[in-house]
């Protein structure tokens, strides 16, 4: 099944789950590379809010936007070609989804934890002076450009989807997590695979409380009754297995 929003676990794989709003507010833009991904390079736009973060993303397959809602620990999935929304809680690494998204006992990965060294190194990215450091863990390295004026940044959310459990984070992400830092710059080998993310622009700007809310107007899809068969082409706008 060809999904409209199959864009949705695009999206997951790149989303901070855990960036600290209240030091912040406005625009920041980045780009992404994965080697081994069918998605190309991505760019990513986050708009940060007390509380909120907005994610619209532009990939080889589409475009694609989510909403984050930090307080109420859920995410407004938005779907522009339907004028529909759905709303999810934020899953959380190895928690089982058919839980809740609640973490399961014992679900951590296993192993030891990462490092973190400053190189010493600085280099000014964007009008930000940032510091280079060295992570290292179990199955990559990665070097890492950091601002501290950015608020905290605690790593990408590594989803696969409604219904789906949350991948393991990369070495550098578990580093970086709870530093207060956020990385302007990654370039980083995870399991042999390559992963690069910089960030491309960054506005400090007011935003509107409407940024972060569904669209007026737009309904409410209810993803539970599509689970449960109500839907059987699934998702609006999706195209039944084996169309062109």
């Amino acid at each position: 099944m060809k999904l409209i929003p199959a864009l949705l676990p695009v999206c997951a794989l790149v989303l901070p789950c855990a960036l600290t709003a209240e030091t912040f507010e406005g625009k920041v833009s980045m780009t992404m590379t994965s080697q081994g991904s069918s998605n190309g390079s991505q760019t990513m736009n986050m708009s940060i809010k007390e509380g909120f973060m907005r994610i619209d993303m532009t990939a080889s397959k589409g475009a694609a936007a989510m909403i984050m809602d930090l307080k109420n620990q859920q995410m407004i999935v938005l779907m522009p070609a339907q004028r529909m929304y759905m709303i999810q809680p934020i899953p959380q690494p190895g928690a089982n989804p058919q839980a809740g998204g609640h973490a399961q006992p014992g679900a951590a990965s296993a192993g030891t934890a990462p490092t973190l060294v400053d190189t010493g190194v600085k280099e000014t990215i964007l009008g930000y002076v940032c510091t280079k450091y060295a992570a290292t863990g179990a199955h990559g390295t990665a070097q890492i450009w950091v601002t501290d004026q950015l608020g905290a940044f605690n790593g990408l959310f590594h989803g696969g989807g409604p219904g789906q459990r949350p991948q393991a984070p990369q070495a550098w992400e578990s580093a970086l997590k709870g530093k207060g830092f956020f990385p302007m710059r990654v370039v980083s080998n995870d399991n042999g695979k390559q992963f690069r993310m910089e960030v491309t622009s960054v506005e400090k700007t007011s935003l509107p409380d409407s940024l972060f809310a569904p669209p007026e107007g737009w309904r409410k899809f209810d993803l539970g009754a599509m689970m449960g068969g109500a839907m059987p082409g699934g998702f609006p706008g999706a195209r039944p297995d084996g169309s062109n």
